[in-house]
């Protein structure tokens, strides 16, 4: 019986693939209305007397992404913690190249663990402890009145 050898990269390849056509939808920094497969059903939760909404998932893998949402539907915010990371250019949509273009020119700025972008009306922050990845991500003049960018967490 002769052994079939299969490369790193083909393995690399089906668990990317495999991780993509699990991943829960969420809807895009900025966008209104509801994500590609989310129902009418989602739980839209409340904090400080209504002031600040959020709707919740939790993937296959464990990553818990909260949408925060106004009054309109539109998402000015996102938060997310897990064991890794999630689609980060789902989650940000047409903001992830300013992200991305941020990103690269503060490698370093924030520490080690840490990455702290805000460009124009973008800020992003993320981190990694004992692979536990953790985030926020806000478009600053989407902030309802009376919320800061403390309340999303």
């Amino acid at each position: 019986m002769r052994k079939i050898r299969i490369p790193h990269y083909v393995i690399a390849g089906l668990a990317i693939i495999t991780i993509g056509a699990t991943a829960t939808a969420h809807a895009q920094l900025g966008a209104t209305g509801r994500a590609a497969g989310a129902s009418e059903g989602d739980v839209v939760h409340q904090a400080q007397g209504g002031l600040v909404q959020y709707r919740e998932t939790t993937d296959q893998q464990g990553i818990v992404v909260r949408e925060y949402v106004d009054t309109s539907g539109a998402v000015y915010g996102v938060s997310w913690r897990g064991p890794a990371m999630p689609d980060i250019g789902a989650l940000l949509g047409a903001h992830f190249e300013t992200f991305r273009q941020g990103a690269n020119a503060s490698v370093g700025d924030a520490g080690l663990h840490a990455t702290r972008v805000a460009q124009g009306d973008l800020v992003v922050e993320n981190r990694v402890r004992l692979r536990e990845f953790s985030g926020r991500a806000w478009l600053a003049s989407g902030l309802p009145a009376g919320v800061t960018s403390t309340d999303i967490q």
